[in-house]
């Protein structure tokens, strides 16, 4: 009886000293997570959820922060762990999981799990997030179906201007490039908690080529730097002669506040840099302002007058949602005169950033992750007439992708960056995807012009044909129809895959190539088409037997191909395979050979893929000699004839 109490008591202690020991843990990781250590306080919580099993608070926090690290892979695992085990408690971790999925480029999953989650939520925010989820189902079905727009090429900005770390703000003028970044020798992982972090600096680069440019140095340092605050976000006036750009740093509850300053040139030498006034920046470090642009433009009038507005991201309050873009006109002694908001056309109930004004083309470009698109942050457009916005518009595939793509600014209208954490940026800490430079540039056109003549020593012109033009190799893409003769537009370094088709004759194709090596503007392809002939049919060159044999020889394999695409170019077509031989030997062998040699000509196109309903295997032995020939040489061969011309392949309808 007293092993037995001591064995309790024993156990009883254990189990107090595990909870002790979860519960010191447990507070260790909060607080941690209270001083920002983000890493640490993860790597814990993921301790617990080990040795626990199903812990539905545990569990968020491991999402959450996941998340909020940019580690959607992971993120969107644990979220789908809690929707299993949640059972009411956390219904919004469905909506999370959809959302990363959306960001992963997973449409079909996300698609299901938004529809899913709009029908059983039932919140008291239900009705914002029912119509969220509308938009999202939208976009979702949309991404789908949608291709990118082949006239634009995006590249990754060379490692030169790239570092080992996030890259950000990038921005063209007067022949250079500037933008933000975190230089070092050595590579970081970011999961320490450094006092002496590295911070970000403006950097610039001198534009050699078209999309070359020298090693980089920082941009008037002396100016810029401050220790312990990032300084980002750079842009100068239309005159060159004013540098608008963020500082950022730690008020005293630990958040991050950016505030917007502007140092102006005298002669040659840069000026100390000026806080902007109290109608943008919060003195009481409660909100944050930041992404400075000045968009210039002429309000029509009796006269027109030019007017300069300073654009912003802000959190200030009185926005529409968390990150608002607003405006005022910058005066004398940078005074902001009529701050504005810009209104719902333009911000969300979340996120809108980076804006960048085009003078060029009179549209403010921005990001936001609160108007839907493709995943997180996309890039829209909005016009600006007399100051005032218009509809928004979202930027085509590739530019937005299912990844963050933000700080969209033009070099010209052919070329411009911005910053996205895609497939092909750096990566770090558990492969997390972290933010590059990449280059949008909008491709040459080039115009082709299609004709077609009769395959025979005339070559005449044939009138009245149609062409068929679609991107090679690609499931989606759609076929245009073109005429004779008439320009079409085609995309520099893209294959096409062309069709050309005219009643009685035969359809033929090819694959075009625009290779960026052709300096011409103006292409030019003939087809040679067949006059269909149901009589007599083609004779097939170059296919051969071993002697006396139905064997075909490997170099007729070149001849057949050519036959399987023809009937792949014309799926109408029923056609006959006529095998002859030559006036030696008996009509009973010879006639027997022949029908060997069709058929091994017919199981050769069937294990290509041709329908075999669309195929007759016939034998002539030497019934029909060619008249006049006594070279048995060219009786022994092997005709194409065309026996229905519009003819339904069975399987294929079955």
């Amino acid at each position: 009886m007293k092993k037995l109490f001591a064995l309790t008591v024993f156990l009883l202690l254990s189990v107090l000293t595990f909870a002790q020991y979860k519960s010191t843990k447990l507070k260790m990781a909060d607080g941690l997570l209270e001083e920002g250590k983000l890493y640490a306080a993860l790597q814990i919580y993921e301790d617990i959820a080990k040795g626990e099993g199903e812990n539905k608070s545990i569990y968020r926090k491991i999402a959450e922060l996941h998340e909020k690290l940019y580690n959607f892979e992971e993120a969107a695992k644990w979220y789908y762990e809690l929707f299993e085990i949640q059972d009411g408690e956390f219904p919004k971790s469905e909506f999370r999981f959809a959302f990363l999925m959306k960001m992963q480029g997973k449409y079909k999953v996300a698609l299901e799990h938004f529809t899913s989650f709009s029908k059983t939520y039932r919140g008291h925010d239900r009705l914002a997030y029912s119509k969220i989820c509308k938009n999202e189902i939208k976009i979702c079905k949309e991404a789908l179906e949608s291709l990118p727009n082949a006239e634009i090429s995006i590249k990754k900005i060379p490692e030169s201007i790239n570092s080992s770390y996030t890259d950000l703000a990038p921005f063209a003028h007067d022949g250079k490039l500037y933008y933000s970044s975190i230089k070092s020798d050595s590579t970081l992982t970011y999961t320490g908690f450094l006092d002496s972090a590295p911070t970000f600096q403006i950097y610039m680069a001198k534009q050699i080529e078209d999309e070359k440019f020298d090693s980089s140095k920082l941009f008037i340092p002396e100016i810029l730097n401050t220790p312990y605050q990032h300084t980002s976000n750079g842009s100068f006036n239309s005159k060159g002669n004013q540098f608008f750009f963020t500082r950022c740093k730690e008020n005293i509850n630990g958040k991050t506040v950016c505030k917007i300053y502007c140092t102006s040139k005298n002669d040659s030498a840069w000026g100390k840099p000026v806080l902007l006034g109290p109608e943008i920046n919060d003195r009481n470090n409660n909100f944050s302002s930041t992404h400075p642009v000045l968009m210039t433009y002429k309000k029509q009038g009796r006269t027109a007058t030019e007017i300069n507005k300073l654009v912003f991201a802000s959190s200030m309050p009185g926005g529409v949602g968390k990150y608002d873009l607003w405006s005022c006109i910058i005066g004398k002694e940078l005074k902001c005169e009529k701050l504005e908001n810009l209104g719902k056309k333009v911000n969300s109930f979340q996120d809108d950033l980076t804006p960048f004004y085009s003078t060029d083309d009179g549209y403010l470009y921005f990001s936001s992750n609160g108007h839907g698109g493709l995943g997180g942050l996309d890039i829209f457009k909005t016009q600006i007439k007399n100051g005032t916005p218009k509809k928004i518009k979202a930027l085509d595939q590739p530019v937005n992708s299912s990844s963050d793509d933000w700080y969209y600014n033009q070099m010209n209208l052919e070329t411009a960056f911005f910053v996205s954490n895609r497939l092909g940026a750096k990566s770090y800490h558990n492969n997390t995807r972290i933010d590059d430079i990449f280059l949008i540039k909008k491709e040459k056109q080039k115009f082709l012009f299609l004709y077609a003549q009769e395959n025979d020593s005339l070559a005449k012109e044939i009138h009245g044909g149609i062409f068929k033009i679609k991107f090679a190799n690609d499931p989606k893409a759609l076929a245009k129809q073109v005429s004779s003769g008439i320009a079409f537009k085609v995309i520099p370094n893209k294959t096409y895959e062309i069709t050309a088709q005219k009643n009685d004759y035969i359809n033929e194709s090819i694959l075009f190539s625009t290779s960026s090596d052709t300096k011409l503007d103006t292409l030019t392809w003939i087809f040679k088409l067949q006059k269909i002939d149901t009589t007599t049919g083609f004779i097939l060159k170059n296919i051969y037997f071993e002697n006396n044999s139905f064997e075909l020889k490997s170099e007729s394999k070149q001849a057949l191909n050519k036959l399987y695409k023809t009937l792949m170019d014309n799926p109408s077509f029923q056609v006959e395979i006529g095998a002859h031989t030559d006036n030696i030997g008996t009509d009973e062998y010879n006639y027997k050979l022949s029908t060997q040699r069709a058929l091994e000509v017919v199981k050769y196109l069937i294990k290509k893929g041709v329908g075999s309903t669309k195929l007759v295997a016939k034998g002539y032995g030497k019934s029909q000699a060619l008249k006049g020939n006594i070279d048995n040489a060219k009786n022994r061969r092997i005709v194409f004839k065309i026996i229905d011309l519009n003819h339904i392949d069975q399987q294929k309808k079955k």
